[in-house]
């Protein structure tokens, strides 16, 4: 099992990486919503329990690694965070 996993959120939904869903799956997921989102690297594996505060984990080391955001169904901008 890997020791790290990526969570991504929108207003409507959230998702993880998992045994069976890659980064990619992921992704082409939450792109499939076409609802702004953020991406974050979780340094725990995908079944860890963890608090989730404004659609935050709230793990030490977890990093915010890109923010996609949609406007009329397109993705407009997708930026690393500052």
């Amino acid at each position: 099992m890997s020791k790290h996993h990526f969570y991504a959120s929108s207003v409507a939904t959230w998702m993880t990486t998992n045994e069976t869903r890659t980064l990619r799956d992921l992704i082409k997921a939450m792109d499939a919503e076409k609802l702004s989102y953020s991406l974050w690297f979780v340094p725990l594996p995908w079944n860890s329990d963890y608090q989730i505060r404004s659609f935050a984990p709230q793990v030490p080391g977890a990093i915010e690694v890109e923010f996609t955001h949609f406007s009329k169904g397109k993705i407009i901008k997708t930026t690393e965070p500052a």
